[in-house]
């Protein structure tokens, strides 16, 4: 029993403490790089190294690069959905492939203006717009997340295991509550909220997507890394994924500027 609470305690914890990051941060496409966080992996690989050895978790990662791109993908048809049709963000989640997505994505076509010009700011006040369940349900996606991913690396080895070490768990939940908590504020002024909701969940997959590309610069230094030392493999994995995601936010934000002024 151990071997499944353990995990699903640990995998919850670190996924909550990055969705919490990232309900706190402004604007919402920077938020959403946190949706893509190496949160399952930073718990499931911990734990690998600690049953198995150094270069399980270095097999486990190779296989994880696989999935962080996955994981773009997901999040360029989940940010296009709801801008392009009358999907929610709930449905769009799982609708990923129903469309062929165009290369203006990369671009965020239908960010809004204000969230291009925004600088970045802390809101902790945004906390109290959470409900206790929600939080919740993060913590389970989270613990459930990790325990999945390691059923499946014992049953069906490093390799496979390794691919769900990108899964989604903050994303799923962020860009519905994302969404949610635009259209509850909007309602509350008396207005309907509906679109501005699809716009929140848009421009927080847009910064997911940009948050997998980190993810997978952080599967490739970990793995390059870890069989030499451990420690280090993890301070030096996560600094790029905070570094390569941020500045990919940074490019994405400075060519949208230009546009809006051309």
């Amino acid at each position: 029993m151990t071997e499944y609470v353990i995990p699903f305690l640990a995998g919850g914890l670190v996924v909550s403490a990055f969705a919490m990051l990232g309900d706190i941060l402004r604007p919402k496409s920077f938020a959403g790089l946190f949706g893509a966080a190496p949160s399952v992996a930073l718990a499931t690989l911990g734990i690998a190294i600690y049953h198995h050895d150094a270069n399980y978790a270095a097999v486990q990662t190779h296989a994880m690069a696989a999935g962080a791109i996955g994981l773009a993908v997901y999040s360029v048809v989940v940010c296009q959905l709801p801008m392009r049709t009358q999907l929610r963000a709930l449905p769009a989640t799982f609708v990923v492939f129903s469309r062929v997505v165009d290369g203006r994505f990369w671009l965020a076509a239908h960010s809004r203006r204000t969230d291009v010009m925004m600088p970045v700011r802390f809101s902790p006040s945004a906390l109290r717009e959470g409900r206790w369940y929600e939080y919740v349900i993060r913590f389970v996606l989270g613990g459930g997340a990790t325990v999945v991913a390691g059923i499946i690396s014992s049953r069906y080895g490093a390799t496979v295991g390794g691919l769900f070490l990108a899964l989604p768990a903050i994303f799923c939940a962020s860009a519905t509550l994302v969404e949610k908590h635009e259209v509850r504020r909007k309602k509350e002024a008396g207005l309907s909220g509906e679109r501005r909701g699809q716009e929140a969940a848009a421009l927080d997959a847009a910064g997911a997507a940009l948050g997998a590309v980190g993810l997978l610069a952080f599967a490739i230094v970990f793995s390059l890394i870890v069989e030499m030392t451990i420690a280090a493999a993890f301070a030096a994995a996560s600094t790029t994924w905070l570094i390569i995601s941020m500045t990919a936010w940074w490019v994405r934000k400075k060519i949208r500027a230009g546009l809006w002024q051309s």
